[in-house]
């Protein structure tokens, strides 16, 4: 069968003709409330039903790109916000993974729990903070962008181990076992990456009071620093 060459020219021509009437453009993102006390309304209009009202701060997703109105979804619901009340500027602030057990910080895909974990970073670790947001912060780290939970970001970097001039110990156990664990970060509820016997050589790269860094078989992680033998 084939095509008149009339159609595809007044197909194409309804295509074009729709793209260029919409006004909006489908790219899901994310941004925060600046301002505060910005309506969630119904519809784009100013006299549209107000469906809630959200704090400087909040995170919102942008489910469509306006020229004075954004199409978003918050706590659940959908509607609509004026676009120069919503922030996408850049902090470029430098803060650090501070956790209190010194279990590494996620880095997510988008802001909440519910976010994919796209890796995890150690204690320490500085980070550029490129949005602030409730709770949530959108970071750079190490080449790679997403979000961090804002409660585990200090402005000075209160490190757990303190680099210095690497050295060979042996490993012991001062509570009278024949291994020790090696810990993929700092603190007792961290992940074991394997255990290793009493007498075992490592590097030891970085030292803290109770945790320190150091290098076994080319792999680097965390052995308590009382099971260090030097």
């Amino acid at each position: 069968m084939k095509t008149s060459k009339k159609y595809v020219r007044v197909f194409a021509g309804a295509v074009c003709a729709a793209v260029m009437m919409s006004g909006a453009v489908n790219a899901e993102s994310f941004a925060t409330v600046k301002g505060g006390g910005l309506n969630l309304r119904e519809t784009a209009s100013l006299d549209a039903k107000v469906l809630g009202q959200y704090p400087t701060g909040t995170w919102i997703t942008v489910l469509e790109e306006g020229e004075t109105w954004h199409k978003v979804s918050v706590d659940g619901k959908t509607g609509y916000m004026m676009n120069k009340y919503l922030s996408e500027d850049t902090a470029g602030t430098t803060m650090y993974v501070r956790t209190n057990t010194g279990i590494g910080l996620n880095l997510r895909t988008k802001p909440g729990m519910d976010g994919q974990i796209i890796t995890s970073f150690r204690p320490g670790t500085a980070v550029n903070v490129l949005k602030k947001g409730s709770g949530w912060y959108l970071v750079s780290v190490n080449g790679q962008e997403g979000y961090m939970s804002s409660r585990f970001l200090a402005a000075q970097n209160v490190s757990y181990t303190k680099p210095v001039d690497p050295f060979t110990a042996t490993l012991k156990n001062i509570n009278g076992g024949s291994i020790v664990n090696f810990r993929l970060y700092p603190g007792m509820k961290t992940k074991i990456i394997r255990t290793y016997p009493v007498g075992t050589e490592v590097k030891v790269l970085e030292m803290g009071e109770n945790w320190s860094l150091v290098e076994i078989d080319g792999q680097q992680g965390y052995v308590s620093t009382y099971f260090l033998k030097y």
